[in-house]
């Protein structure tokens, strides 16, 4: 009866406790257990039958059936402690719930907020990036423009120069110069309708028109002379021919004087007019523009000789040439140095020593604009006589007769002429040399021994640069039609300023090694200014000539060295002594004195370093080997790119 009562209990208990399957999975995932009674497939029979298998494990039923109430009773009260546990959080999920909400409402209300200023963001973006692109079309089209009238102005400037050389008949110049004339004006083909482009386009059809006629007469003007002008008066097949005109040569004396008399008068109409006139205005567009009178000298000149040759090729020829060269000399006088700037007060006019005047922290007053101008005038017109008397003498000896070519020599006039421009040159680069100085003065007076950090250039190398770019463009442009002697003008001032230069490196002292470092850096800026100085300010760069960068380079390499020199610790002595001699190749005691006072070293200290620098001085043998190895202490071209390269890493350390 008890064991059909606890069946029937197992089965409703089953029946209540039936769990699908999923669930059941679900469970066991959650709560994995050993327990048979939390398996699925509990069978109550089975687990009594486990616990009681026989009739004698029977005796202790009644502690099994109290293990299992107690259990029972466990059961219950986490049942209870979990059915009172959802209670709560029931409560607890709605306080939740109610928290979330107003949590999504906040941050609904943040989410609106952000996306009204996203908005605003937005449309002020919008606005900025609208101005940003107004300032890219600016940008483009004031580069376009920029770009537009700097073409421009090269195309004006260049068919004012093309028809001017055109005139002079400069072909070699007008050749370069017509064919970037062509390039610029192919950037205009749109802008043909406009009046002043279709103007200036017109302008150099004509140049080109006119030149081709130009050169076609020029031919057809010179060869046929060339082809019938007789071999060298070759007896003539007319054995009268000549005989009339010799029988007047004795009074071609007349003649001689008359132009004597009128070439005198020539000179003196110059020179007034000049007085008169003022000197020529400066011009950009043609460069140094020759003065009118000697080409007026000159034809007048051909005149006389065809005029002489006709009436006789004997004596009176040779007398013309005598009154030829006399008035060449006093053209050269007269007119061109006389009008040159005066560097001393006992010449008169203008003087150097009144317009310089060296005044620390003063502007240097230096040639005016007209002045520089007026000089590179008769630079120019001298060189153009120095050709054309060349040319006059060929002319003579073609004119005059065979026995008489030796004595027809103008060699004379001709050095004349070159001396007037080696005279222009120099005052070009006294002036320009001499407005340097008071920078080079201030910058031997400078404390540099107190120099405490390394900056930008100094004060004197700005006014150095400042004096170089007022002068060498307008020297450059006044120069254009002759562009040996503007190249012999930068050489001639690179000799003049470099050693004057290392003269006053040589008065800073003592010099700290910082103040070392700083005029290294300011030689470093100058030597950059000098290498640059042929085309500083150019709107066309062009390649220095290798003659004036040789020279700087070696000059101012040789200041950097110094300085390095100057850097280098004094001790040991025996390095300091070996860096001197391969450094700067110099055995001159002097100058190794020089190097020791701008080190500030004591006479005690100089006296021991001098013995050593004596003893460490290498002796060349005798013979031809001797020159040879002393060659060997200077630096190879390898060695000096290395400094070079050193010095640059130096600089751009310290900036």
């Amino acid at each position: 009866m008890m064991e059909e009562e606890e069946l029937e209990f197992v089965e409703e208990l089953e029946a209540v406790l039936q769990l699908t399957p999923d669930v059941q999975l679900a469970i066991e995932q959650v709560f994995p257990s050993q327990d048979p009674l939390d398996r699925a497939d509990f069978n109550a029979v089975e687990y009594i039958n486990t616990l009681f298998p026989t009739e004698q494990s029977l005796a202790n039923i009644d502690e099994v059936v109290n293990k299992i109430r107690l259990k029972i009773r466990r059961l219950d009260d986490n049942i209870r402690t979990v059915v009172r546990g959802q209670t709560n959080v029931g409560q607890d999920g709605r306080q939740a719930l109610e928290e979330a909400q107003k949590a999504i409402q906040q941050l609904f209300g943040k989410i609106k907020d952000i996306k009204d200023k996203a908005e605003k963001s937005e449309q002020m973006v919008k606005e900025i990036t609208r101005d940003i692109k107004q300032l890219d079309h600016a940008k483009r089209h004031l580069t376009t423009s920029i770009t537009t009238l700097n073409h421009l102005h090269m195309l004006a400037g260049g068919v004012d120069s093309l028809e001017a050389m055109t005139r002079r008949r400069q072909y070699g110049e007008v050749a370069n110069l017509l064919q970037g004339v062509m390039n610029v004006l192919e950037h205009f083909h749109r802008y043909m309708g406009i009046p002043q482009i279709r103007q200036l386009s017109e302008r150099v059809k004509a140049a080109q028109t006119e030149l081709g006629q130009q050169i076609l007469a020029d031919f057809e003007e010179a060869f046929p002379s060339q082809g019938t002008k007789p071999k060298k008066p070759k007896a003539p097949d007319n054995p009268f021919h000549g005989i009339v005109s010799k029988c007047f040569e004795p009074h071609l004396y007349v003649y001689i004087e008359s132009q004597d008399k009128n070439l005198g008068e020539l000179i003196d109409r110059f020179v007034a007019d000049f007085k008169a006139q003022g000197p020529p205005k400066p011009s950009m567009d043609e460069g140094g523009a020759v003065l009118p009178s000697c080409a007026d000298l000159f034809v007048y000149y051909k005149k006389c000789m065809v005029q002489c040759s006709q009436l006789s090729t004997g004596e009176p020829m040779i007398a013309l040439t005598t009154i030829f060269q006399k008035y060449l000399q006093e053209y050269a006088w007269k007119i061109l140095s006389g009008n040159l700037p005066k560097t001393t007060s006992s010449s008169g006019g203008l003087t150097i020593s009144s317009l310089l005047k060296e005044k620390e922290g003063s502007e240097v007053a230096k040639f005016t604009l007209e002045e520089l101008c007026l000089i590179c005038s008769i630079l120019s017109t001298a060189e153009y006589c120095l050709a054309t008397t060349q040319q006059l003498e060929e002319k003579l000896k073609e004119k005059v007769d065979v026995s008489l070519i030796e004595r027809i020599n103008l060699s004379g006039e001709m050095d004349t002429f070159s001396t007037v421009i080696s005279s222009s040159i120099q005052l070009l680069v006294q002036d320009l040399d001499a407005a340097c100085d008071p920078a080079l003065t201030a910058m031997s007076k400078m404390q540099w021994q107190n120099v405490e950090h390394v900056g930008d250039q100094s004060p004197y190398v700005t006014s150095v640069i400042l004096h170089i770019k007022q002068n060498v463009p307008i020297i450059r442009d006044n120069l254009a039609s002759t562009r040996k002697y503007f190249t012999q003008f930068c050489i001639k001032f690179a000799n003049s300023f470099i050693p004057k230069f290392i003269t006053h490196l040589f008065k800073c002292k003592p010099i700290s090694m910082v103040g070392a470092e700083q005029l290294l850096l300011d030689t470093h800026s100058l030597k950059m200014v000098l290498l640059d100085l042929p085309s500083i300010g150019s709107q066309v760069v062009r390649k220095a000539p290798a003659s004036y960068t040789k020279i700087v380079v070696k000059g101012m390499t040789r200041a950097e060295m110094i300085l390095k020199v100057v850097m280098a610790p004094h001790e040991p002595l025996v390095v300091f002594v070996d860096n001197y001699i391969k450094l700067l190749t110099d055995c001159n005691t002097e100058t190794f004195q020089k190097i020791l006072d701008m080190k500030g070293l004591k006479r005690s200290e100089q006296s021991s370093t001098l013995e050593l620098f004596r003893q460490r001085l290498p002796t060349p043998p005798s013979g031809p080997e001797g020159s040879s190895s002393l060659s060997l202490l200077a630096p190879t071209p390898e060695q000096e790119s290395s400094r070079i390269r050193k010095l640059e890493k130096l600089i751009k350390k310290r900036l």
